[in-house]
């Protein structure tokens, strides 16, 4: 769903940052861009935060054209 206006029916938004272009100005716009979508403008905007780091993929990966990954261990 693409939307460019706040709504009350949003209940997260999840974005993946290009990889070449992640540095603290343009995660301040990220972060900027999506609470003007979401929140209480009464009782606060965010509920909950959640960031996720990937890291680079080891070479049989990268080999296949994988350029993070995401590994969770139990």
């Amino acid at each position: 769903m693409a939307t460019s206006v706040k709504s009350k029916n949003i209940a997260s938004i999840s974005v993946s940052l290009n990889p070449k272009k992640q540095n603290l100005e343009t995660i301040n716009q990220m972060i900027k861009l999506i609470l003007g979508r979401v929140g209480c403008d009464g009782c606060g905007r965010i509920a909950y935060f959640d960031a996720h780091v990937v890291g680079d993929p080891e070479p049989d990966f990268e080999r296949v054209g994988a350029i993070s990954v995401d590994v969770r261990a139990r």
